[in-house]
């Protein structure tokens, strides 16, 4: 006689058998996770694919292995694409790759592909003698008499070694005439660098005073109203992928028109005087873990600087600044990215300073939006800035006609739209009184598009509204937050 099992001890069984197969798997699983962990490789050689001018111990220092170097599969993987970002940011390259070929036997072999960038290209000056487009279209009506003009010869890789050459020759609003030359590495751990530099400019108008938060110009055709010379030698440090320390000694000897120095703005040097000669010594952190550059999307950085101009008992300004900047991108799926980024600099002693040497924002990029047609002066500012992002359009473009140069005709395109608001204060005690933007908090906030094109050139485009009523569509460029 057959007998029957009860109703449900089969199904327990059969759910042991499954349980104990599952285990088996997952087990299994991590058994081979853990074989692919241990698995290590040694690297026997370094290819380089595309390479014209730059030296391969440029790019050795940034990938982070070398020849003969073992390491985890796994690791040597996870290092690539942090590689290839560090590769870009030296913008010596439109386009980097770099992949790993037969890590099965044990052995592997790197090949990083790149594509040079144009690095010396005779470019014309044309230039805004402006603080930003929008000053120059709407309150100067688009006056071609405000525009600099010249020739721009920028070599970013002289020798092949990072090293950037620039020969200035501007005439127009502005004139300019200047030098500058920098090494990244001179020394064989490539952690040394220098550079040097000399500039003379020279303005037959000048702003003297600012009122209503505006600069208030002062022009004569026939003289020139401010001339400045100065020189720079510096010592850069790099110890690791992410840390530079920046050492600085300059040399300044600013002169203005007697008019201004002693009828308009007395203040301009203070006391009257008409020149202004002094040396300064100047001292940077930088920490940049940030992704991208031109247009970051996660990472972050720190900013840390000490400037102390007038270093000599004989010069004719003694200020100590000091300055301190954090910025953090927080990347949220796959188009979606956010940022916040803190600004803030305080002026020692807190006597009145030349007006010549009291700005704060308005000035670089130290703006707040929608107040681009203002400045705010003073001894300390502060600046936080806010902003989320969305990936709309990412496409890499092959030009076949019309480009003369061959390393421009892929252009990657990207297309963000970007939403932001900025906090500002600018502490003025001595110059506040005719200016009703400074020693209060300034806020703006706006809706745009920014466009990043050949990885490296970002365009904004943005209307933007503030507490005090005033809206507007702004233009923006090499604007990366």
């Amino acid at each position: 006689m057959n007998k029957v099992l009860p109703f449900g001890i089969g199904s327990c069984v059969r759910f042991r058998v499954a349980r104990q197969a599952l285990c088996t798997c997952i087990l299994a699983g991590f058994a081979w996770v853990t074989v692919l962990k241990a698995q290590s490789v040694c690297i026997d050689t370094i290819l380089y694919e595309g390479l014209k001018r730059t030296k391969t111990c440029v790019i050795l220092r940034e990938l982070g292995f070398k020849d003969g170097d073992c390491m985890p599969l796994l690791a040597l993987k996870a290092e690539l694409e942090p590689a290839r970002l560090r590769l870009m940011n030296t913008a010596l390259f439109n386009d980097a790759c770099i992949e790993v070929l037969e890590p099965d036997s044990g052995h592997a072999v790197v090949v990083v592909h790149v594509t040079e960038t144009w690095y010396f290209v005779p470019m014309p000056i044309f230039d805004l003698a402006d603080r930003n487009f929008n000053v120059w279209w709407n309150e100067f009506d688009r006056s071609f008499q405000r525009v600099n003009y010249g020739l721009n010869l920028h070599h970013g890789n002289l020798t092949g070694h990072r090293d950037v050459f620039k020969l200035d020759l501007q005439f127009g609003y502005t004139n300019s005439y200047g030098f500058s030359y920098s090494i990244p590495a001179i020394n064989k751990k490539q952690t040394l660098g220098i550079s040097v530099g000399a500039s003379f400019n020279r303005n037959r108008e000048v702003a003297f005073t600012t009122s209503e938060n505006k600069p208030v110009f002062l022009r004569n055709p026939d003289g020139w109203q401010l001339q400045r010379l100065q020189s720079f030698v510096g010592l850069n440090w790099r110890p690791g992928f992410f840390t530079t320390h920046h050492f600085m000694l300059e040399y300044r000897d600013n002169r203005i028109a007697d008019s201004i120095g002693q009828v308009f703005n007395p203040d301009f040097f203070l006391e009257g005087r008409t020149n202004q000669q002094y040396s300064s010594f100047s001292y940077s952190f930088v920490k940049d873990r940030r992704d991208w550059r031109p247009y970051p999307m996660s990472g972050d950085k720190v900013v840390l600087e000490v400037r102390q101009n007038g270093i000599l008992p004989t010069d004719d300004l003694h200020i100590c600044r000091l300055y301190a900047e954090y910025t953090r991108h927080i990347r949220f799926g796959q188009y979606w990215s956010s940022g916040v980024s803190g600004r803030l600099r305080t002026t020692l002693p807190r006597q009145s300073p030349p007006y010549f040497n009291n700005q704060a924002l308005g000035y670089g990029g130290n703006t707040v939006r929608g107040f681009e047609y203002f400045v705010a002066d003073g001894l300390d500012f502060a600046v936080v800035k806010m902003a989320v992002r969305r990936q709309l359009f990412d496409k890499v473009f092959r030009i076949k006609k019309g480009m003369p140069f061959e390393n421009f005709k892929v252009c990657p395109l990207k297309v963000y739209v970007s939403a932001g608001s900025d906090f500002g204060y600018a502490n003025d005690p001595h110059y506040k009184y005719t200016n009703p933007f400074v020693n209060r908090v300034l806020w703006g906030g706006g809706l745009g598009l920014d466009v990043v094109a050949w990885y490296d050139k970002v365009a904004r485009f943005e209307w933007s509204i503030t507490d005090t009523g005033l809206s507007g569509f702004y233009v923006s460029m090499n604007m990366g937050f």
